[in-house]
């Protein structure tokens, strides 16, 4: 199994080398524009995923062999703050003196000191804000039942208080569901009262677990950045060519073993020792060119 994939093009970091410390897709909510399709959400309890020893010899391999980078992200098939073993790896990874750490989180165990301490141990951390309130945090996030909005926005205004590196918000905008001037207004006020050192606005780009999660239209992207404000950028697509370029050998396998059978996104990392996060990029492509499809229960097959 391998714990890193790429370095990758990442709209937010540059060239970003990402580290999945978690097993299969683990986390807390269930978007309904998550590009790993949907599965229920996972009890917010912390716990050991994969062997930690085992993601230290594998990133002093790659650190060792000259990869270039610009951040080591910890982000993946989940959210990585579910793993107990992420602050021991965030303080390894800074140990090696290659590249600035980051962390893509969604926040909901940022009520959690010890979650914050550990987080607090990255240059980078990016949250998401897609809700200004409870019910948009249902609808659109899907968490599990144990987890509330109003908890989870305590705990990032906690966080912003207690870490000294950068913080970025990143809002995700859905068609209808939270890309009103009167929602995005709200968001703009807890932004204020959150006070990080930059917003990433965007929306779906890739295939989401809901096909009726659409993405908005350029015009409201730019609307949302001036609601916002000065604070807010939006968050650019790379040219699907120089994505496509960094995948066609995985996207070749990922083919080939279609061609043989349907397989979930999960079932096809496992087949071809690949990581799951890496997968889903290649089959996003792979739809958006059409010629792979999803099926109601999750697996992909040959669009006919």
């Amino acid at each position: 199994m391998s714990f890193l994939y790429g370095p990758v093009p990442s709209r937010r970091l540059g060239r970003s080398l990402g580290v999945d410390i978690l097993s299969g897709k683990s986390c807390t909510i269930d978007c309904i524009y998550c590009q790993l399709g949907s599965s229920p959400p996972k009890k917010p309890v912390r716990r050991r995923f994969v062997d930690p020893e085992e993601v230290e010899l594998e990133l002093s391999k790659r650190v060792n062999s000259g990869v270039e980078t610009d951040y080591i992200t910890f982000s993946g098939s989940g959210e990585p703050t579910l793993s107990e073993d992420l602050g021991r790896l965030i303080a390894f990874a800074k140990g090696l003196n290659v590249a600035p750490v980051c962390v893509l989180t969604n926040g909901t165990l940022l009520w959690d000191e010890d979650v914050r301490a550990e987080l607090a141990m990255a240059d980078v951390v990016i949250p998401n804000l897609d809700a200004a309130d409870e019910e948009t945090f249902r609808k659109i996030n899907r968490p599990h039942e144990d987890l509330c909005w109003g908890r989870i926005i305590d705990g990032l205004m906690k966080f912003r208080g207690e870490f000294s590196g950068k913080l970025l918000l990143e809002i995700v905008l859905i068609e209808g569901a939270n890309d009103s001037d009167e929602h995005l207004a709200r968001l703009s006020e807890l932004v204020k009262r959150i006070s990080p050192d930059g917003v990433w606005v965007g929306t779906v780009h890739r295939p989401p677990a809901e096909s009726w999660a659409k993405p908005v239209p350029p015009e409201r992207l730019e609307r949302a950045r001036e609601i916002i404000g000065e604070s807010a950028h939006i968050i650019e697509s790379f040219q699907a060519r120089d994505i496509t370029a960094k995948y066609s050998r995985l996207i070749d396998e990922v083919m080939d073993l279609l061609r043989r059978r349907p397989e979930t996104s999960e079932g096809m990392a496992k087949s071809l020792g690949a990581n799951e996060h890496e997968v889903a990029k290649a089959l996003s492509i792979l739809e958006h060119e059409g010629k792979v499809e999803r099926t109601e229960a999750g697996y992909y097959r040959v669009k006919k």
